[in-house]
């Protein structure tokens, strides 16, 4: 019989995060695993998980003490002999302690594991202590080695913390030209290099530095047009922030988009400005392979991403003058930063691909049930 994992997010609508969970359940579906995924009803994740043919099981995963949410849960894993849970993210981690409680009291028994997408260090209260100490996690599958050492420095054991990088799809996001049928639908200026910034809108992804650096960049240049992309990036305070620096004929706001791979296509320079809280950004896997270069935060798993080569593609996170003045010399710089973007998808693509993901979760997912159920009984 086929092991059982069961994949659990209160996450409601896309993001990097949603994408690597849906990506690993269906790798693993098709690897032979029985797949459920736990999510709120009428979820947009729920509905992306239906469409890919996948189990869900509906449950509301209110907050992190939601203890109705628990018990069902722990019934659902019982009834469904379920192996391995896998919480993606910070409330469905809670919720997925207080599930193994109540099933270790209903003699049950199953492999837990959390995973750990971002770099802000966990709280230091004691319910956030127990949250990532507590003996019930199996194994904290961290994105990035960066996100690793914050735990360890928070005071998990690092013999709990599995490195587990979020992974590209290379075929998905593929060397292709400029998409000139989307640049004309989205009214993108010809004979501009598009410089762009794909993340949800949120003040610790940066998108304000993002725009503070266009504005200090068009002073200087006239050939530069900016857009922004995902979730409420075309909403009221990125629209205030672009009013503000003066930047409307030289920004495109997208929103939210499911056609990233085409969009990015179009770009000549990709960009990370997170703030802080950075783990492996999507974004940048993405462009570096499709060949598009990136500049980044020097924050995180973005040095992990672009490696010892990639140090001068880095500046200071939160400073926008120093963004501005990297986006210069990457101007001037065009060939060499395109063979930069050639050379990372030669050289470091295997250690970043999904294929890899999906590969080493499973293998963790194998190693734990195995120790777990040769264990003495009661372990």
């Amino acid at each position: 019989m086929a092991l059982q994992v069961l994949h659990v997010s209160e996450s409601n609508e896309w993001t990097g995060g949603t994408a690597q969970l849906l990506a690993l359940a269906q790798g693993l579906k098709e690897r032979g695993w029985g797949v459920w995924l736990a999510c709120r009803p009428g979820s947009g994740l729920g509905r992306f998980a239906a469409e890919r043919g996948l189990e869900v099981f509906p449950v509301t995963l209110r907050e992190d003490y939601d203890l109705l949410s628990a018990w069902r849960l722990a019934r659902f894993i019982q009834s469904r002999g379920i192996s391995v849970v896998h919480a993606h993210h910070n409330r469905s981690h809670a919720v997925c302690l207080l599930a193994k409680l109540i099933l270790k009291a209903l003699g049950g028994s199953v492999v837990l594991v959390v995973s750990r997408r971002v770099s802000f260090p966990p709280g230091k209260n004691p319910f956030s202590r127990w949250k990532y100490q507590s003996r019930l996690i199996d194994k904290i599958a961290a994105v990035a080695d960066a996100v690793k050492e914050v735990l360890v420095a928070s005071g998990v054991d690092p013999e709990r913390v599995e490195v587990i990088r979020s992974g590209v799809d290379p075929k998905t996001f593929s060397p292709r030209p400029p998409d000139a049928e989307l640049k004309r639908a989205l009214g993108l200026p010809d004979g501009k290099i598009l410089i762009g910034k794909i993340a949800n809108a949120s003040p610790w992804k940066g998108q304000t530095v993002f725009l503070e650096a266009a504005a200090r960049l068009c002073e200087k240049r006239k050939d530069v047009h900016f857009l922004l992309a995902g979730r409420d990036t075309d909403g009221d305070w990125i629209r205030a922030e672009v009013k503000r620096l003066k930047l409307e004929p030289n920004v495109s706001l997208l929103g939210f988009r499911t056609d990233v791979p085409r969009v990015l296509s179009c770009l000549s320079f990709s960009v990370n400005a997170a703030v802080r809280g950075e783990g492996l950004s999507g974004a940048l896997r993405e462009s570096l392979c499709l060949g598009i270069p990136a500049l980044a935060s020097d924050i995180a798993g973005n040095r992990e991403l672009l490696g010892p080569e990639g140090r001068e593609f880095l500046s200071p996170p939160g400073n926008a003058p120093a963004l501005a003045e990297r986006l210069k010399w990457a101007l001037d710089h065009q060939d060499q930063c395109r063979d930069f973007a050639r050379r990372w998808r030669e050289n470091n693509l295997a250690q970043f691909s999904l294929e890899r993901t999906i590969s080493k979760t499973a293998s963790l997912y194998k190693q734990l049930v195995d120790a777990r159920y040769s264990a003495p009984t009661g372990s």
